[in-house]
């Protein structure tokens, strides 16, 4: 499982020279390090080094330029993106190509406060997200803010309420219980990469309920799987060997096994029309 760590990464010189620029903004609340480098586990030397940014109103691109004088030539700020407008997941971002590279992810302090009062609620919801094949859950907001650490102000540390733990849980398992029932849907029809497609989506939404369901945040990255405690060693072993020639009825009846679930409890999980997430 994830736990908030103390690591606090040694800022080399560029990358300070941003976040001091961002933290000059009145709208910036918070600066923080993320991913791989806040958890002391950085991909490796040339891991990229990211960045978010809690505010109470998103910069233009220009102010973003202005807050960031001085950068090595040709790097300054590119590859500006704002997507989900209004959702809880909006998020703006900006990279400085220096070598590693600097992601800075904008995030308003309004969805981060909304996200709070709903996981108190027990609710999320998931969105499309390219990165992870089962979606990315709304609560992942707070799991940012408790994994990042600070360097210049603060946002505090939330805490992952009972209801929502308990809600997300067992939501995230009767997702993969119905992607298990989908695969043996696409096996029947001879459709076994298909079938291919939503075991591994069953292995991802497993992943989420396990570690949700522990009362620890954890966070999204490409290593959800590997994340401890985010698969039963025995479906692990039977994933790794798994292909879509191999998909059969009678295979997906032992990844089910492995995983400890039943996919007609997916049919359940279809009847509650509850697709997106709970609210």
């Amino acid at each position: 499982m994830t736990t908030q760590t103390s690591y606090v990464p040694a800022l080399p010189p560029v990358v300070r020279q941003v976040v001091d620029g961002l933290a000059g903004s009145p709208a910036v609340r918070s600066v923080r390090i993320a991913g791989s480098r806040a958890r002391g586990r950085p991909t490796g030397p040339d891991s990229d080094w990211d960045i978010l940014v809690y505010v109470d109103e998103v910069p233009s691109e220009a102010e973003l330029r202005r807050l960031l004088p001085g950068l090595p030539s040709g790097s300054e700020p590119v590859e500006l993106v704002t997507a989900n407008l209004g959702h809880p997941f909006q998020e703006s971002e900006f990279s400085v190509p220096v070598s590693p590279r600097i992601d800075v992810c904008l995030r308003p302090l309004a969805n981060l406060e909304a996200e709070r009062e709903r996981a108190d609620r027990g609710a999320f919801l998931v969105h499309s997200y390219p990165k992870i094949h089962s979606g990315v859950p709304s609560y992942i907001l707070l799991s940012e803010a408790a994994l990042s650490v600070s360097v210049h102000g603060e946002v505090g540390r939330p805490p992952c309420p009972v209801a929502l733990r308990d809600n997300a849980a067992a939501w995230w398992r009767g997702r993969a219980a119905c992607c298990l029932l989908l695969a043996t849907d696409h096996v029947r029809a001879g459709e076994t990469i298909g079938a291919l497609g939503h075991v591994l989506a069953a292995a991802t939404s497993l992943a989420h309920a396990r570690l949700i369901g522990r009362g620890y945040w954890y966070p999204i990255t490409k290593r959800l799987l590997d994340e401890p405690g985010a698969l039963p060693d025995g479906a692990r072993r039977g994933l790794s060997d798994l292909s879509a020639g191999l998909m059969t009825a009678a295979s997906v009846d032992r990844i089910a096994g492995d995983m400890a679930l039943d996919p007609e409890d997916g049919l359940e999980w279809l009847a509650q029309g509850r697709h997106m997430g709970v609210e």
